[in-house]
């Protein structure tokens, strides 16, 4: 299955880099809406009822290999790239303001917010005596009727820019045609 998934995002991988080369006056394509730099690569993910598209950034990707892995005890999806790039997805119904009630009743962290919308939440973690931990994002959406969480791995300690990344490739995420 593994094997299957690497194929599917390696041929997408040609296909995109053949749009790239046979179109020289332009250094981005567009598909379906995805604007893509020469810095990007577009995934296919189709793995266990898990079916959209994702850009990554190539530059990330120079000492490290993407990996888009299901869990299959737990149904979430992660993608990472090395270790300061991980997204995990799920596929449920998200609710911000229940999460952020969540992070009030957190007793080690007291959390910040930076940036938050309608479907989309970027916070920093913040230890007692004023120290910045790390940063976080969620964001919620639906796509072609499933609905999707998609946040930044708990495992992980992130610097804002990491999560900036993160945050621009869940963005990125459509439905698979």
């Amino acid at each position: 299955m593994k094997n299957n998934l690497f194929a599917l995002l390696f041929v997408g991988f040609l296909l995109l880099t053949q749009s790239c080369q046979n179109d020289p006056v332009n250094s981005a394509v567009t598909t379906d809406k995805i604007q893509l730099s020469e810095n990007d690569s577009l995934f296919e993910v189709n793995d266990g009822g898990y079916k959209f598209s994702i850009v990554l950034p190539k530059d990330l990707m120079i000492n490290a290999t993407p990996d888009i892995v299901l869990n299959g005890a737990t149904g979430e999806l992660h993608i990472t790239v090395g270790e300061q790039f991980w997204i995990v997805a799920t596929q449920e119904k998200g609710d911000l303001n229940n999460f952020k009630s969540a992070l009030a009743d957190d007793m080690l962290f007291k959390h910040e917010v930076v940036e938050e919308n309608s479907q989309s939440l970027l916070f920093k973690r913040v230890l007692p005596d004023g120290t910045e931990y790390d940063y976080s994002y969620k964001s919620c959406s639906d796509i072609s009727g499933t609905p999707y969480v998609f946040r930044t791995s708990e495992e992980g300690e992130f610097t804002k820019d990491n999560v900036t990344r993160m945050k621009q490739a869940i963005n990125t995420v459509r439905a698979s045609v």
